[in-house]
Parts: structure tokens; C-alpha cells; sequence
């Protein structure tokens, strides 16, 4: 083989696909501003935005490295820009006036929304509202960070769950890379007088990306922080348990086409409740789920994220570890199965792109076994969830191939490892 012929060639395959990336990008701009075509001052700040971002960093230029989706960053800050672009009228500094300490994406859209928009420090996790899509509830979330930004209190805000000072507290320590609902549950379980693990646990789940029926859920988390024996890997099982028992209504395919799920349990509360027998009614519902699938097999696309392939060589047979997304309900169904978890129920929510599903697996000659299942955010690009079979934690080795998985393709972890 020719190696000057072979190495010209990698590097124009290189070459071609940060062209492929630049052209991705610039459609996207181009995208915003023909939807800025009817705001002339929307748009005319979204150039600005464009230009002087430009002309101070390389934030908008595709990302180098092997693996990495070089215009998944620029892509993700356009759309930051462009929510703050449609928030223009509110801005109190010209971003003209913005130079940059930090080169590093999320560190430099921080200091860039509170040169626009704060005379006063906003919690980080505040960031995540720029990330929401148009409409009722981006702006809402939107007006609390300004609000936060002109001296506000966090309690002064018009919340979905109601706040104590000592929640309040610790809803400003959340972690930076929280949602505002996580946040607000983190402060909610710490004020409560929850430990750490056990705050972030919540978070992590569906209690970390709802805050509809605060006063019963409330009850919930006031139950796991008065029962600190309670196994932490259990706490979102036994959320999912209540929440498909008591409230239902999560949309589910059947032959006659999608149905709302009929709650059988509407009147469940935790009174009287012990932590043996909430396990008990969870384990039977589980065991349940995992015998009975739903009428109906669907699929979802791909989200465009990598997988992984590694061959770990040892002295007598080499182990291949693999890590491929789930796409497809009978997958999510037999992986729910062989892991004794309820990870079927995350079927809506992968079809409708709001989450995608990974199965870490491990071959050693002709024997194959599933180590863990991931949960991978695809907007945020991030690791929010890792369980072995019934709900246990990872092993080390399982986690450390994660982890080097999570390095190639550009995941953040955020997930409890």
C-alpha cells in the first residue's frame, strides 16, 4: 500500500466533513434568520450576536477531534442565540461591549447572557432556559433568569413548586448542568432535609423533569428523606411505579392507534405507607410490565449519535464491549426484560425524541450479556442515566468503558456513576 496516497486521503475525508460540518452551521443561521424575516430587530440582533461571537472566539467553527459531531456545539449555541435574539428588548449592555475570558463553550454563553441581560449573578443551572424552544414556557423560564439578573429572589418568582428559605438555599447550590425543574427539586429534597445522593437521585428521574402535582410528589420525596435506609437505585423505580399506577395518561401505541394509559390506582397516597411494602407493590408492577407488553410495536430514528466498539485483549480471550442505541419498542421490551427494569415505559419519550436509550454489552468468547442501560439526554448531549440489572449500579469496568465511550462521541456525563 501506497502510505502517502493513504494518509492524503484520511485527510481529505477530514477535510470533507468539516466543510459538511461549516455548511451545517451556516444553514442553520441561514434558518434563523428566515425566521427572523417579520422581526427586523430580532434579526438585526441575532447578527449581531453571529458577528461578535465570530469575531471574538472559535465557538462557531465545527469542533475537532475523532468521533465528535463537529456541528453539534455551533448548532447548540445558535439556538441559544436565538432566544436571546427574540429577547432583545430586554438586553442592557450591546454585545459589541462583550470580550471573553473563557474560550470553552458553556463558560463563555454564561458570561455573554450576563453581559446582555444581568446586573446581578445568576445560578448557573439558569442557563438551561436558553435552551427551551419558543412558546409559553421558554419565555417564562426566560423572564426568571432576567428577573434573577435584576435582583430578584428565587422565591419571588412565579414557580410550579412552592419554596421554603431553606429551599430556596439550596435550589442556588443545584449543579450548573441542572435543568430549572431538576433545580428546583434538588432544592426541594435538600430543604426538605434530604442527603445529596438522594436529592440528585430524584433528579436524575422523572421528578427531575416534572413538576406537575407538586403537593402529592412532594409527599414522595418527604417519605425516601424520612426512610434513609431505603436503597438509593430504588427511588425511581418506585416514581415510575406511582406515576403509571396513580396518574396514568402517558400516550401508549396499541392496534387501534395511540391511547391515553387509564391510571389504576387514582386515589394512591403515601399514608400508612412502609419502604417493604412500596417495594413490594413496585417489584410485583415490574415483574407485571416486564410479562405483559403493550399491543403495538413502534420505532423512532437514530439520534445521530455514535456508538462504540472496543476490544479489550486479555491473556486467554479478548472481550468485546459494545454500545448500541435502541431503536425500536421491542428493543427498549426485551432490554427491560433481561435487566429486570422498567425502561419499556421510556418508549413514548424516545419516539418522541425526547430521550434516546443505549445497551452497554459485553462478549467474551460465544457468551454475550448486557452490563448496563444508558440514558443519553440527545439535546443536551449527556449521560443522565446508567443502570446494571434491577436498577443496581454499574461495575467499574462497566462504567470506566462508559465513560471512554462518552469521551469519543462528546457526551457530558451528568449521571450519578
Amino acid at each position: 500500500m501506497n502510505i502517502t496516497a493513504f494518509l492524503c486521503s484520511k485527510k481529505n475525508d477530514s477535510v470533507s466533513k468539516r466543510q459538511k460540518d461549516r455548511q451545517r452551521i451556516d444553514a442553520e443561521i441561514v434558518a434563523v434568520l428566515d425566521q427572523f424575516d417579520d422581526w427586523p430587530e430580532r434579526r438585526a440582533a441575532f447578527e449581531r450576536l453571529v458577528a461578535s461571537v465570530r469575531e471574538h472566539t472559535e465557538l462557531l467553527k465545527p469542533t475537532l477531534g475523532q468521533g465528535v459531531v463537529g456541528w453539534s456545539g455551533p448548532v447548540f449555541l445558535i439556538h441559544r442565540f436565538t432566544n436571546l435574539a427574540e429577547r432583545q428588548a430586554h438586553w442592557i449592555r450591546p454585545v459589541e461591549t462583550w470580550h471573553p475570558v473563557a474560550c470553552n463553550l458553556r463558560p463563555a454563553f454564561r458570561a455573554l447572557a450576563h453581559h446582555l441581560l444581568a446586573f446581578y449573578p445568576v445560578p448557573g443551572f439558569m442557563d438551561s432556559v436558553w435552551d427551551l424552544n419558543s412558546g409559553p414556557e421558554g419565555f417564562r423560564q426566560q423572564a426568571w433568569y432576567i428577573r434573577l439578573g435584576r435582583g430578584a429572589s428565587v422565591r419571588e418568582l412565579d414557580l410550579p413548586i412552592p419554596l421554603t428559605r431553606r429551599m430556596e438555599h439550596f435550589v442556588r447550590q443545584a449543579p450548573d448542568h441542572y435543568a430549572v425543574s431538576q433545580a428546583l427539586r434538588y432544592g426541594e429534597a435538600r430543604g426538605l432535609g434530604g442527603g445529596e445522593q438522594l436529592a440528585r437521585e430524584f433528579c436524575i428521574g422523572f421528578l427531575g423533569r416534572n413538576v406537575e402535582h407538586p403537593d402529592f410528589w412532594r409527599t414522595v420525596v418527604h417519605f425516601f428523606v424520612n426512610h434513609p435506609g431505603a436503597r438509593i437505585e430504588f427511588v425511581n423505580p418506585v416514581v415510575d411505579f406511582i406515576l403509571a399506577n396513580k396518574f396514568g395518561g402517558e400516550e401508549i401505541l396499541t392496534e387501534h392507534g395511540p391511547e391515553a394509559r387509564v391510571p389504576r390506582w387514582p386515589d394512591f397516597s403515601m399514608d400508612g405507607r412502609t419502604v417493604k411494602s412500596l417495594l413490594r407493590l413496585a417489584d410485583a408492577w415490574h415483574l407485571e410490565l416486564g410479562r405483559k407488553k403493550k399491543s403495538g410495536s413502534f420505532t423512532w430514528h437514530h439520534s445521530g449519535i455514535q456508538g462504540y466498539h472496543f476490544i479489550e485483549k486479555g491473556e486467554e480471550y479478548d472481550r468485546e464491549w459494545t454500545i448500541c442505541e435502541l431503536l425500536d419498542s421491542d428493543a427498549l421490551y426485551a432490554e427491560g426484560r433481561a435487566m429486570r427494569h422498567c425502561v419499556y415505559t421510556y418508549a413514548d419519550r424516545c419516539r418522541r425524541s425526547e430521550t434516546t436509550i443505549w445497551s452497554l454489552r459485553l462478549r467474551v468468547k460465544e457468551g454475550k450479556k448486557r452490563m448496563a442501560t444508558i440514558e443519553v439526554n440527545p439535546h443536551r448531549r449527556a449521560v443522565v442515566q446508567v443502570r446494571a440489572k434491577c436498577n443496581s449500579r454499574p461495575g467499574a469496568r462497566s462504567l470506566e468503558i462508559l465513560r471512554q465511550w462518552a469521551a469519543h462521541v462528546n457526551l457530558e456525563v451528568i449521571a450519578q456513576l
